[in-house]
């Protein structure tokens, strides 16, 4: 029979995962800055050839994509980090159950138990 809550852990008990993603959080915004700052600085400039120009352009909006992937990262950790502080980390936000602690420890940002996050990745899932 599947787990329908957790367990109450102690805020001791869930400070390393704090600590891990805060940590986490904190390099995506070193590497989003790094992306940002190289995006913006890798102009057409001093370019006439049309290829380096369309060369320079896609690795401008490459960098610029990354760093989009980077900010919804980091949406996925205050969101993780706001339900510690709320009680509810640890537990499935679709169906309630625990979330097996081997995924908490790959994915300290997981919202979904396994089964739930097969169902959205097939599409199967509407977000909460």
């Amino acid at each position: 029979m599947p787990q329908t809550k957790r367990a109450e852990a102690s805020t001791a008990d869930l400070e390393p995962l704090r600590q891990r993603l805060e940590q986490r959080r904190e390099e995506i915004m070193n590497l989003y800055q790094s992306d940002l700052a190289a995006g913006q600085a890798s102009g057409d400039e001093g370019s006439d050839d049309i290829v380096d120009r369309a060369n320079n352009s896609y690795n401008r909006e490459f960098l610029f994509s990354l760093s989009n992937n980077e900010r919804a990262m980091l949406v996925e950790m205050d969101d993780a980090l706001a339900r510690i502080d709320a009680g509810s980390y640890g537990s499935c936000q679709h169906c309630g159950r625990v979330i097996g602690e081997a995924r908490l420890e790959a994915v300290p940002w997981a919202r979904y138990c396994i089964d739930c996050q097969e169902l959205k990745e097939q599409g199967l899932l509407e977000d909460d």
